[in-house]
Formats: structure tokens, C-alpha cells, sequence
């Protein structure tokens, strides 16, 4: 089964980082309908789980403290089976109209063939065989005036194709101290937290390939148990993707313009931090509708005593 980055993973949504551009073709014209979405639900569905994942990995922002901290997080989405495979309906003239269990794009590479009248058959292409995927973001983080700190993240990439362009992510952040204001929550902490988070992949000739959104706002909670901070979050998310993707010229089809709208989805996180000077590790859970692992390292200077990662 093939590893996919989060570049290749969103090359694929694009469906150009597949054996060859042909044959990703010939793959997607059976999907130019109303199966084009069940096809690349689970990649777009990946793509914004793991956009949420390694925002935080703690709860604990102090009032008055001036620290930077420099984070490399990497987030991995894990396909189950339900991801594998859609109920896909024949299109155009075929007859009689079927709908069959098709493979996903992240699905078995085997095509799912239905029998027709005269003699006629419709295929539903194969995926690409894909277990998960992966990508990595720096983050800095900075704090903090009356008890609030502020996030980024970037990612920068040139796919080398002329077609494509080049991949550009990135997000901001804004979190708040409410355990400051109750002091019976004392050792609990407590924040109130708002990303936007954007993805723009757009091509040598201007045209936009790929557009993407995701708005969370969130509470998280925490408590220092020593050099430990296990750490949760609730999340509530609005994600909106267009994708863009135009065929060789030799097929003569329309493009394919698809939107991907997903409005209040609601996020678990469950994470620990353990520090050791100005380093500290974390890892999390987040379960959603597509359920993602986070892990990854900081420096924070100055390290807060209070706090594994503040």
C-alpha cells in the first residue's frame, strides 16, 4: 500500500500524484458527476482533520510573561475501511441506473465493473491503495499581554508542476486565559481559543487549483502534574474547500469544480505534553469524523515552570 506526504496527499485530491497523468484521467472522467465528491470525500476529509490537529498543547497562559516559542508539529490522518469505499451510482446513458460499492480514491486499486442492457458495461475506477497520509508544519508562538498569546503556522511548497503551481498553507491564532479570572480553578487551567487557517494552491498561469478554509474555536484544559501536562480541548470547526481540475486536452471534458462545505463539526482532543528544560514533546488524539494523531517537539524560551508548552 502506498505513503502518502500531505503534498502528495493533496496532489491527489488534485489527482496528479498517481502513477501518470493519464491514467489519473482516465480515473476521474468516470467521476465528473454527482460521484466525483464519495470519490475524494476521505482525502478532502483528511486534509482538514489534520489541519486541526497540534494547535495547542496546553491550556495555560499566563497573564503576564513574555516567551516565543518555536514548534514543529506533524499531523497523520489513518483510513478505516469506511473510508475505502462509496455508494456509486452509474451516470449518463446507461441503463439500467445501479448503484454498487466503488472503491474511494484512497480505496483498493481494483475497478468495480456493473452489467448492463445489450450487452453494455460501466466501470467505476479503482483508488490508489493509501493507508494514510501525513504532513508537517513550523509554528511559532507568542505571549503574552493580560493573559493572551498568539499562534502561526506555514507551509510553503512548489510541486514542480507547471500545472499546479505552488502549494501555500497557513494559519493564525488567537487564545485567551480564562482560568485567570477563577482562582478556585487553581491547578486547572483553562483557554478560550479562535485559528483560521487557509490553503491556496494556484498555478503558473494564475489560475486558482485549489482554495481552502477551515474557522475552529475551541476551549481547552489542562492541569501541570510535574514535568507532565496531559491536556484536553473541545473544538468546534466550519471548513469550506473548492477544488478545480481540468483534463488533458485530449479528453475533451469539462473540468471538474467541486465544493466541499462542512459547517459546525465538533473535535475531541486528548493530549500530553512532557517537558525537559526549554524542549518539550506532545502527542494527541483527535477524534472527528475523520480522527487524526498530532505529535511533535518545542523550544520555548524562556521555559515557564507552570507550563509543558506555554
Amino acid at each position: 500500500m502506498r505513503f502518502a506526504s500531505g503534498v502528495v496527499m493533496l496532489s491527489l485530491i488534485l489527482v496528479l500524484a498517481s502513477p501518470s497523468r493519464a491514467q489519473v484521467d482516465e480515473r476521474l472522467a468516470a467521476y465528473t458527476g454527482r460521484n466525483a465528491k464519495g470519490y475524494l470525500e476521505p482525502l478532502v476529509n483528511a486534509f482538514r482533520s489534520n489541519l486541526n490537529a497540534g494547535l495547542f498543547t496546553t491550556a495555560y497562559v499566563p497573564r503576564r510573561d513574555l516567551y516565543v516559542s518555536l514548534e514543529l508539529v506533524a499531523m497523520a490522518t489513518f483510513f478505516g475501511e469506511d473510508s475505502r469505499t462509496f455508494m456509486a451510482t452509474t451516470e449518463g446513458d446507461f441503463l439500467p441506473v445501479t448503484t454498487v460499492e466503488a472503491p474511494t480514491i484512497v480505496g483498493d486499486n481494483e475497478a468495480v465493473y456493473v452489467d448492463g442492457v445489450a450487452g453494455t458495461q460501466y466501470a467505476f475506477p479503482g483508488g490508489f491503495d493509501i493507508d494514510n497520509i501525513w504532513f508537517g508544519a513550523p509554528q511559532l508562538r507568542v505571549g503574552s499581554i493580560f493573559g493572551t498569546e498568539a499562534m502561526g503556522r506555514l507551509v510553503l511548497y512548489d510541486t514542480g508542476i507547471e500545472e499546479l503551481g505552488d502549494l501555500t498553507v497557513w494559519g493564525v491564532g488567537i487564545r485567551h486565559s480564562v482560568s485567570q479570572y477563577i482562582e478556585r480553578m487553581h491547578p486547572v487551567d483553562a483557554a478560550l481559543a479562535v485559528t483560521y487557517q487557509a490553503g491556496d494552491l494556484t498555478n503558473e498561469g494564475g489560475n486558482r487549483v485549489l482554495k481552502s478554509s477551515v474557522l475552529s474555536a475551541s476551549l481547552h484544559t489542562g492541569i501541570a502534574l510535574g514535568g507532565i501536562y496531559p491536556y484536553m480541548g473541545l473544538t468546534v470547526n466550519q471548513f469550506d474547500l473548492d477544488l478545480h481540475y481540468e483534463f488533458d486536452e485530449d479528453w475533451d471534458l469539462a473540468p471538474i469544480n467541486l465544493n466541499f462545505d462542512y459547517e459546525e463539526e465538533f473535535q475531541l482532543t486528548l493530549g500530553i505534553s512532557y517537558r525537559l528544560g526549554v524542549i518539550a514533546a506532545y502527542g494527541e488524539y483527535n477524534w472527528a469524523s475523520q480522527s487524526s494523531l498530532a505529535t511533535g517537539l518545542s523550544v520555548t524560551v524562556p521555559p515557564n515552570s507552570r507550563s509543558a508548552t506555554p
